[in-house]
C-alpha cells in the first residue's frame, strides 16, 4: 500500500495532516473520507473501508477538520473549505471517479462537496447521516446510506421522509447504534463490522457516479 502525507494549510491558521493511501501503481478512482466529530478516519468502519478500497484499486484520501485541532466550534463552511483544499492538492493526479464517504457530521458537507466537483463522476457513501443531510434530495448522485436501527437518527421523521423519497440505496443494519456498535456487546460490535463494510464494498464495485 502506498502512503503519502497531504499537509494542507487551513484558514484557521493550522496545517491539517491529511493522508493519501492507495495501490502502488496509482489509481484513477479516489475515495474521500469525511470523518465525524468524534469518529476519525482511523476509527473501525473507516479503517476497514480504507483497506477494502485500496485492495479494490482505489486511492483513499483521509481528511480532518481544523476545529478538531484548534478546539474551536463546528463550522460547516470552514469544514467544507478544509476538505476542498485537501482535494485540490490531489486532484491533479488525474482522477476520473470520486466517491465521497462521510460519517455522521461529515455528511453535512457531503452534498455541497459533491456539487463542487463538476467534470468528475461522483457518488456518495453516507455512514450514519445527520438530519441535515437527510432533508435535501441527492438528485442524480448515486448514493448509498448505511445506518443502524439503534441510531436515534433512524427513528427521526427526516430519516423516514428520506427513505420514502427513494433517491438513494439504503443498508439498514439491525441493532447497531450511531457508532456502529451493539451497545454493551463488544463481540457483536466487532462481528457487525462486516455488515457495515460489505455493502460499501459492493457499492464501490458498482457503476461510476454521475
Amino acid at each position: 500500500m502506498r502512503m503519502e502525507a497531504v499537509p494542507t494549510p487551513s484558514g484557521a491558521g493550522v496545517t491539517i495532516q491529511n493522508r493519501l493511501a492507495g495501490p502502488e501503481k496509482g489509481s484513477e478512482r479516489l475515495l474521500v473520507l469525511l470523518p465525524g466529530n468524534n469518529y476519525s478516519c482511523d476509527a473501525p468502519a473507516f479503517f476497514y473501508l480504507k483497506q477494502a478500497a485500496v485492495q479494490a484499486g482505489w486511492d483513499v484520501l483521509s481528511t480532518a477538520y481544523a476545529f478538531q485541532l484548534t478546539g474551536g466550534e463546528v463550522d460547516g463552511p470552514a469544514m467544507l473549505a478544509d476538505v476542498r483544499a485537501a482535494l485540490d492538492e490531489v486532484l491533479p493526479r488525474g482522477y476520473r471517479e470520486i466517491c465521497i464517504a462521510a460519517k455522521s457530521l461529515g455528511s453535512a458537507i457531503a452534498l455541497p462537496l459533491a456539487r463542487s466537483l463538476a467534470g468528475y463522476r461522483v457518488s456518495l457513501l453516507i455512514l450514519t447521516p445527520v438530519p441535515q443531510f437527510l432533508t435535501e434530495p441527492v438528485g442524480d448522485l448515486r448514493t448509498l446510506v448505511v445506518i443502524g436501527t439503534n441510531d436515534p437518527v433512524y427513528h427521526m421523521t427526516e430519516c423516514g421522509a428520506a427513505r420514502k423519497r427513494a433517491d438513494a440505496e439504503w443498508a439498514v443494519i439491525p441493532g447497531l447504534d450511531h457508532g456502529f456498535n451493539v451497545p454493551g456487546d463488544w463481540k457483536a460490535s466487532a462481528a457487525a463490522l462486516e455488515q457495515v463494510i460489505a455493502p460499501c464494498v459492493r457499492f464501490l464495485a458498482g457503476p461510476a457516479g454521475r
